[in-house]
């Protein structure tokens, strides 16, 4: 279809399917269920496989993942000439594809593992298995032409890592206007966010210094600067009191970080920060979607939402299978258990 025919479908379609997922207010449906059956009738409205417990928590997180996928392709196909931010959004099961690869092959696996089909929207040609050079051959990934020992395996799937951050900042960059704002600011709670709360964890639990840290954020410059838009809020933070309120009261994200009780002893949460990110990237998401209608902004927006679903379903299971207490379970994903944010 044409680009303004597609939107228009690929949006009405997204609508429908908002419509009946497990966000908002129908969240806490995926935590009422007693048992995993229970949670695989609601979900897919299909019979329950008849396998172990254990297989069934898996094959509930892998349809719904299966299905989150799919959906996804099958918007970006709609159009003729999809825009490139839209495919690029793929770039993270791509590299997740890689990964899988080197590490089947490491582990002298004779066999192809399962990998993320991505229906022709990847550069790397897994037909070439067991060849990891042909595989990245003429890619943006050619430099991962070996099988990484033991020792430099985390090492290149950091650099891994760092590329397919590198391009998705970028190809935002590239576009104009308030497109480029709303998607910046998107992709600034999702990455910028996720590196201060790496950086917090680095410094509060494993007692890092602050040189060691910086080397193990991702950024999108030359470096892990203070002028990096991912790295430098995150630096920044490392020089910063993890006992004084009052420093962190002004900080620019201030509105992420755990309340304070006068005259009770506070300390800065990485966990309170990430839970309530989640819940402010799902309400950013989601007003992305309805206020920028039929352009790639809805459709991005409409991706986000559903991973914060998909999160929430994994959650689910694994409270089932753990036997977590529902409410916890709920907390952990920023929902009360009247459906509202905790973390709100």
């Amino acid at each position: 279809m044409d680009r303004e025919s597609a939107g228009a479908f690929v949006y009405a379609k997204a609508s429908g399917i908002l419509g009946h997922s497990f966000i908002g207010s129908r969240t806490h449906l995926l935590f009422e269920q007693k048992s995993l059956s229970g949670l695989w009738t609601m979900i897919f409205k299909t019979p329950v496989p008849i396998i172990p417990e254990v297989m069934l928590a898996e094959q509930i997180e892998s349809e719904a993942f299966t299905k989150f996928i799919s959906e996804y392709k099958y918007f970006v196909k709609c159009y003729d000439k999809p825009d490139p931010l839209l495919i690029d959004q793929l770039c993270i099961y791509e590299a997740e594809n890689l990964k899988e690869v080197s590490d089947a092959l490491s582990n002298g696996q004779k066999t192809p593992p399962a990998l993320v089909d991505l229906e022709g929207m990847t550069k790397l040609d897994f037909t070439a298995w067991p060849d990891i050079a042909k595989i990245t051959k003429d890619t943006p990934y050619a430099w991962y032409n070996r099988v990484p020992d033991v020792h430099e395996q985390q090492k290149m799937e950091f650099k891994l890592d760092l590329q397919v951050i590198r391009h998705l900042w970028n190809s935002v960059i590239q576009k104009k206007g308030e497109i480029r704002e709303v998607l910046l600011k998107i992709y600034e709670n999702e990455y910028t966010i996720k590196n201060i709360i790496w950086a917090l964890r680095l410094r509060i639990y494993y007692k890092m210094a602050k040189e060691d840290i910086a080397d193990k954020l991702i950024y999108v410059t030359d470096k892990p600067s203070s002028d990096d838009p991912i790295a430098g809020p995150a630096l920044s933070v490392l020089d910063m009191p993890l006992d004084n309120y009052e420093t962190w009261s002004n900080w620019k994200y201030k509105d992420l970080i755990n309340p304070y009780v006068e005259g009770e002893p506070w300390e800065i949460d990485p966990t309170w920060i990430e839970n309530r990110n989640r819940v402010v990237l799902n309400r950013l998401s989601l007003k992305v979607f309805h206020q920028y209608p039929m352009t790639e902004c809805s459709l991005i927006g409409w991706y986000k939402i559903k991973k914060y679903e998909l999160r929430c379903i994994r959650t689910a299971v694994e409270s089932l299978r753990l036997n977590i207490n529902a409410s916890e379970a709920m907390s952990s994903v920023g929902i009360s258990t009247d459906g509202g944010a905790i973390y709100g």
